[in-house]
């Protein structure tokens, strides 16, 4: 059978979640799922860029890769966790020297901006080339409503549309020259306009002779590249395209909420009351704010001593295991102190 990027993804984060989570942390960090325990994996284990990497992403899926990696002995499960074995280490290794993770690809930062990003571009595109090519008769390529409105909206905003045609495809050509060729190739063969239909991902990879997911991959990077260079500045129109969308980092609503109670000095304990929550769930909100609020002091709740004491046997044991680490701390931690100690360790790390 072959191994596909999907496959060495997963088995990635298998690795990085060194035998501390089940195979199902894998499933809901490729879903995106906005819960407090994969948000803070994510940030923890390293794993952000992979955040939403695969919203479509089924357990089907995950059972089927799990059992390829087991029969080729690159993972091993031991109990209720997987480990990557020396031989899975090794073409982990040389995988990702051939085909490493795109550049700019960040699941975290870009994936829901990157997905109506898409969705707006490539309707604009379509509207244009048929503009440009005096054709009125043809079905829109994307079919939510909002997304057309939008477009709507935008071309009011530029009557002259030949100049907006022009300035979008020398914005085009002037961000995916600084891609590779292949990346470039991809998006614009993504493209529908008025004389072709955009090519799926399998056409593409069956065209380039390229694993399916890696042009999955490549197709996003350059999206999220796109937004990356939107936010520097470098790119006037995709500016206008992501403007009104919220570039939040990744919380839960229910975070927030409770962010604007510790803004206004309330303590956990009165938050949860406040609130009617639990303790531990105003403690996830803390933890979640640690790793997505860089402004965010986690001092009232660890000091710096009480961190650095909690990062030094983290360091020695070699572990993002709490329970380990718990008992080896000479001061009786909280398992909450050690989690926002651990994620700001992370942080520090880079």
């Amino acid at each position: 059978m072959t191994i596909h990027y999907l496959d060495v993804m997963l088995m990635d984060s298998v690795h990085k979640l060194n035998g501390e989570r089940s195979i199902s942390a894998v499933y809901h960090l490729f879903k995106g799922k906005k819960s407090s325990q994969t948000i803070q994996d994510a940030s923890l284990f390293q794993l952000s860029s992979y955040f939403g990497c695969y919203p479509g992403f089924t357990r089907d899926q995950l059972n089927r890769s799990v059992r390829k990696l087991e029969e080729k002995d690159y993972i091993r499960k031991t109990g209720d966790t997987f480990s990557v074995t020396d031989a899975g280490q090794r073409m982990l290794k040389q995988y990702f020297s051939e085909k490493p993770l795109p550049a700019y690809f960040h699941g975290a930062q870009y994936h829901d901006k990157a997905k109506m990003l898409w969705m707006r571009l490539s309707l604009l595109v379509q509207v244009l080339s048929h503009y440009a090519a005096g054709s009125q008769q043809y079905v829109p390529i994307q079919r939510d409503v909002s997304v057309q409105s939008w477009t709507k909206s935008f071309l009011k905003q530029h009557q002259h549309k030949k100049k907006l045609s022009e300035d979008l495809h020398h914005e085009l050509e002037k961000l995916l020259a600084r891609l590779s060729d292949r990346e470039a190739l991809i998006f614009v063969y993504s493209l529908t306009s008025n004389e072709r239909i955009g090519r799926t991902y399998q056409q593409m990879a069956e065209w380039m002779k390229e694993d399916v997911w890696y042009v999955y991959l490549l197709f996003w990077n350059v999206l999220h590249y796109f937004i990356h260079s939107s936010q520097k500045g470098e790119a006037p129109i995709m500016q206008l395209v992501v403007g009104d969308l919220e570039f939040k980092r990744v919380l839960t609503t229910s975070t927030h909420k409770t962010l604007e109670l510790v803004q206004k000095g309330f303590s956990i304990d009165q938050i949860a009351h406040i609130r009617s929550l639990k303790k531990a769930t105003i403690e996830d909100h803390i933890v979640e704010l640690s790793i997505h609020e860089p402004s965010f002091s986690i001092e009232p709740y660890v000091t710096t001593l009480e961190q650095q004491a909690i990062h030094d046997v983290a360091s020695q044991l070699q572990t993002n295991k709490m329970k380990l680490i718990k008992e080896k701390l000479e001061h009786p931690f909280t398992y909450f102190q050690i989690r926002l100690a651990l994620t700001r360790m992370v942080k520090a790390n880079g």
